[in-house]
């Protein structure tokens, strides 16, 4: 497996992979369906947000497997850019209109776009090593 050849993105193992799908379940599992209330971030927005770093490590990881993707590097925005066009088009138009599964919300699409460039931003600046240290120092 490339992953376990040391290389700097952790793919499966990526903190924010980790984290984020962390949240996706506490959410669809505990927080959505014991909500009295409709919560747009909740019931909407939060798992949209969450879909580009929490799928995105296992598709590279797959394309690394058959090797489509040419070394262990944290995502190029490239990467990250083509799989939001295709998802969105995907599940915003394909699945409402042709499949007659889903909704159309373009909403998401920026949550995917949105969610995207800050996972990104994280991947590669090394945001969540920079936040989990100044944790661990005691900055808040």
């Amino acid at each position: 497996m490339p992953a376990e050849k040391g290389g700097e993105f952790g793919y499966w193992r990526d903190p924010l992979f980790l984290m984020s799908v962390g949240i996706y379940v506490i959410n669809r599992e505990w927080i959505k369906p014991n909500l009295h209330h409709y919560s747009p971030l909740f019931h909407g927005h939060l798992n949209d947000c969450l879909f580009v770093p929490a799928a995105l490590p296992l598709y590279l990881l797959f394309y690394r497997w058959i090797g489509l993707r040419p070394d262990d590097d944290a995502p190029r925005f490239w990467e990250m850019t083509l799989h939001v066009l295709v998802w969105s088009i995907f599940f915003k138009w394909f699945g409402p209109s042709i499949l007659h599964q889903g909704t159309a919300d373009w909403l998401d699409v920026g949550c995917y776009a949105g969610g995207g460039l800050v996972a990104w931003w994280i991947w590669n600046h090394g945001g969540f090593v920079i936040m989990m240290t100044g944790l661990k120092a005691g900055v808040r």
